[in-house]
């Protein structure tokens, strides 16, 4: 039987998303079952909304660093074309949209207004994994940016396909075609193609044992941070819990 690290990187990496999948995740999991109101994947959404605009940001970084690789210039050039609504992506019937405003119409829907949007407070452990992710791709080679890029956006399909999109049409009254969980259904394709690309230019730019092992790091330790983010909701939308404050701070 094959050692893990007799396997290539990029099934290693893969196997690090797929050890932490938040599709597995007791928020995502009570969702799915219909036990928790429209609301609570709103804040969801609310709190995704603060992390792309600074997941945005790294990508910018990226298009930045990597310049001189044309496969991964083009590749973020593209994928920012399409998160602004700039760019289809390449699935037929699939026209451009801003992923922003796709993320404000499902807040819409789940009862929260633009302004609540704006102005939602990102707890620590979104901050933690929102600045992670910028500092990584501020200072990290290439190739193990790649990596944790991959085992981020490579989770939504599993999530959206096999958890909400299920949920939405049994619980929550929407159909496929709902404009309001568009954000869902265009992700649930958009995000195969991006991982597609990240894991096969991960595996291009990690050309050392020294690389792979970072890469591997990056990845187990984003991962970490990415469930550590749906416990906070979890905690909050499920349990119930309350922040725990000092004392005149409310």
């Amino acid at each position: 039987m094959a050692r893990n690290g007799d396997l290539p990187i990029t099934d290693r990496i893969l196997a690090i998303r797929e050890r932490w999948h938040t599709k597995r995740h007791p928020f995502f999991l009570t969702f799915g079952e219909g036990k928790l109101p429209l609301k609570a994947l709103g804040r969801y959404q609310a709190l995704h909304y603060h992390f792309v605009s600074r997941a945005l940001s790294s990508f910018g970084l990226l298009y930045a660093r990597g310049y001189y690789f044309e496969e991964v210039r083009k590749m973020i050039a593209e994928n920012i074309a399409e998160e602004e609504g700039l760019k289809a992506i390449p699935e037929p019937g699939h026209e451009p949209h801003d992923h922003n405003e796709l993320i404000l119409r499902f807040c819409r829907a789940a009862g929260l207004t633009d302004e609540e949007v704006r102005n939602t407070k990102m707890p620590p452990a979104w901050w933690a994994r929102s600045l992670y992710m910028y500092h990584t791709t501020a200072t990290e080679p290439v190739g193990v940016i790649l990596a944790m890029q991959t085992t981020q956006e490579g989770q939504m399909p599993g999530l959206i396909g096999e958890v909400l999109l299920p949920a939405f049409q049994k619980h929550y009254g929407f159909t496929g075609n709902s404009p309001e969980i568009e954000f869902f259904t265009e992700h649930d394709a958009a995000d195969v193609e991006h991982s597609r690309r990240q894991i096969e230019l991960c595996g291009r730019h990690l050309h050392t044992a020294e690389l792979e092992a970072r890469a591997e790091q990056v990845a187990e330790e984003i991962c970490q941070l990415r469930w550590a983010s749906i416990s906070e909701l979890y905690r909050s939308e499920v349990l119930g819990e309350k922040e725990i404050l000092p004392p005149g701070i409310s």
